[in-house]
């Protein structure tokens, strides 16, 4: 099956353009973009200004300007761009003095305000009647160490409580760590079962190591419990209505982007497999995704960007929960609000970002607002795109199964404290126009 897959892939990316040849001949380009040259400055020292609340070694591990290496305006510019992808900055500067052939780094920060309130607030389905709503807390560098710790809670259509926690270095050889536990009383509309309820009470929590500046490989460890209070078959995979098992899974990921908001240059690399059911478990699934990105400018300008992802399931019987759609975490442009569900999915997305007003700062008095609401980072972009995307049942043939696809344009406005809103109209393979209105990159 997988060879008339790969064999019909190839096919199709001769005659469509956003396909596989482009992507790899964007991530090809990407990397040579990267070649640095040397420099006749070498760094002496790094001084930090601004971080009063962020510990220096948060700034200092994103660099690739050290103490006794080079220093060129690329190294400059690169270094701004990961310390902002932090998230923990309304805005960064690099300067620096020299005498002779040494050189004195200035990194100047001005902090975000970490601690928020979240309403949450929504419709369920896009339906008026399905109304949930409650409340978030986020601290985005607790202790300022870069660590998040976020709590929530729903009511309403659908409830939930949730904690997680999340801290990138918890030893001196950067190990990750990062937990979850959530309990959840949901009502789960499933395109071939329907709308009924379930309660699912989850714990995770993944262990990572992070290798220089790009490549993390990560391991996680969860125990889920879902509960259908109308147990029909097909809705779990044990027939009492209600599945426990472990799970257990692997990443690696090698990310060598400059924005992570909104990135126009770099690439991603990722990998991950996960097993679901361990033992004498009903459930008994493995998950593998991979999800490949390049980003190439060109000379200021443009942006040329390309993603090819896929997502597939082996093993035993699959309860709905454990389908891959598109709608919900992954939207096809122009049929953006439709749900397509099945047990394999691959697509591919192509974007032509084109600066109208490339990033930049408004200073405003602090007189009348706080310091960590003084700077403000804005742009503004026009992207033009194209997505294309196939998801079957294991029991479906891939050949036999349609493809979808839409292109179309937009405006993607770069606000401050890293949020994105993309305003876009995209027409389908069958020529109906679709308006949308999201929030973050689309890739």
């Amino acid at each position: 099956m997988y060879q008339g897959i790969l064999a019909e892939m190839r096919n199709i990316a001769m005659d469509r353009f956003w396909l596989a040849g482009f992507f790899f001949f964007c991530c090809s380009a990407a990397v040579a973009a990267q070649a640095l040259p040397d420099s006749a400055l070498v760094v002496n020292e790094i001084v930090l200004v601004g971080n009063e609340t962020t510990k220096d070694y948060v700034i200092l591990r994103e660099m690739s300007i050290k103490v006794g290496g080079p220093l060129t305006a690329e190294l400059i510019d690169h270094d701004k761009n990961r310390i902002y992808g932090l998230g923990l900055f309304n805005r960064v500067d690099i300067d620096y003095t020299s005498e002779g052939n040494e050189a004195t780094v200035f990194v100047r920060v001005s902090e975000r305000w970490y601690i928020f309130p979240v309403p949450v607030i929504g419709f369920k389905y896009r339906d008026i009647k399905k109304l949930y709503y409650g409340l978030g807390i986020i601290h985005q560098n607790f202790r300022g160490r870069n660590e998040k710790v976020v709590a929530s809670f729903a009511l309403g259509f659908d409830r939930w409580v949730s904690l997680s926690y999340q801290n990138p270095k918890i030893t001196a050889d950067d190990i990750f760590f990062a937990g979850k536990a959530s309990y959840s009383h949901v009502q789960n509309l499933n395109v071939n079962q329907g709308l009924y309820n379930q309660r699912v009470s989850a714990l995770s929590t993944t262990l990572g190591k992070r290798f220089g500046l790009y490549t993390t490989v990560l391991g996680s460890f969860g125990y889920d419990r879902w509960n259908i209070t109308d147990p029909l078959e097909g809705r779990t995979a044990s027939r009492t209505g209600t599945d426990e098992f472990f799970s257990i899974g692997f990443r690696y990921l090698h990310d060598t982007r400059d924005v992570w908001e909104y990135a126009t240059k770099g690439e991603v690399l990722s990998l991950s497999v996960t097993k679901f059911g361990m033992g004498k478990s009903e459930v008994d699934l493995l998950r593998y995704k991979i999800d490949l990105r390049g980003y190439r400018p060109f000379d200021g300008g443009p942006s040329f960007c390309a993603r090819a992802f896929g997502s597939f399931l082996g093993g035993g019987v699959a309860p709905p929960y454990l389908h891959t759609y598109f709608g919900y975490d992954e939207r096809l442009r122009g049929y953006f609000n439709t749900v397509f569900e099945g047990e394999h999915r691959v697509g591919s997305s192509v974007e032509v970002r084109i600066p109208v007003l490339t990033p930049r700062y408004l200073q405003l008095s602090t007189a009348y607002l706080p310091p960590e609401f003084s700077v403000w980072r804005y742009g503004l972009y026009i992207g033009l795109f194209a997505d294309v995307g196939k998801i079957w049942y294991r029991t479906e043939s891939f050949s036999h199964m349609p493809w979808r696809s839409g292109y179309g344009a937009g405006l993607h406005f770069l606000l401050p404290y890293s949020i994105v809103v993309r305003t876009e109209y995209a027409l389908n393979n069958k020529g109906r126009g679709d308006f949308v209105l999201d929030f973050g990159a689309s890739f």
